[in-house]
């Protein structure tokens, strides 16, 4: 999978849900923007430590980037209501070790504030793994995807940790 596919899964995966959440209009809550954006890149770092792989890493992986600033409405950029999401992915040769950070990701996170919503086969053909999960002191949320790849490239775990949708204070 190319970088800029997994940026359009990444992307879409985070409207779909935001729009899931209830995001838009007047119930949407006014947040500082800076509150948000340390929120998600703290849960990001902890999902990472947490997962606890290692390999080749594409995207905002933490603590190197920040969140990227999307529009809750897929069909207006200019919309008040904001997400901040930061996705990145690990590539690896060892499928074992990645089915491992998958483990650790389900066994320690609720130990760490984190509610596992879901933990199983996504609706892709591949059946691949996927966690979802909220942060719920701050309701941060989290999507991470274990796909094995065994017919095409390399194994890979992609990680997307965001906020829920929000306006700027």
């Amino acid at each position: 999978m190319t970088r800029i596919a997994v940026a359009w899964r990444g992307a879409a995966v985070v409207g779909v849900l935001a729009l899931a959440a209830g995001c838009g209009g007047d119930g949407t809550p006014e947040r500082d923007a800076a509150t948000v954006r340390s929120e998600v890149m703290t849960q990001s770092a902890v999902v990472m430590d947490t997962a606890h792989v290692t390999g080749r890493q594409v995207g905002a992986f933490p603590p190197r980037s920040t969140p990227t600033d999307l529009s809750c409405d897929d069909d207006n950029d200019d919309s008040p209501d904001r997400v901040l999401s930061q996705m990145w992915t690990v590539h690896s040769k060892d499928n074992t070790a990645l089915g491992k950070g998958m483990a650790n990701l389900a066994a320690r996170l609720p130990g760490q504030g984190w509610k596992i919503v879901r933990n199983g086969p996504d609706s892709s053909l591949s059946k691949n793994q996927q966690i979802l999960a909220t942060h719920l002191a701050t309701k941060i949320q989290m999507d991470v995807t274990w796909e094995k790849n065994l017919r095409y490239g390399d194994p890979l775990i992609q990680f997307d940790v965001y906020s829920p949708c929000f306006r700027s204070k």
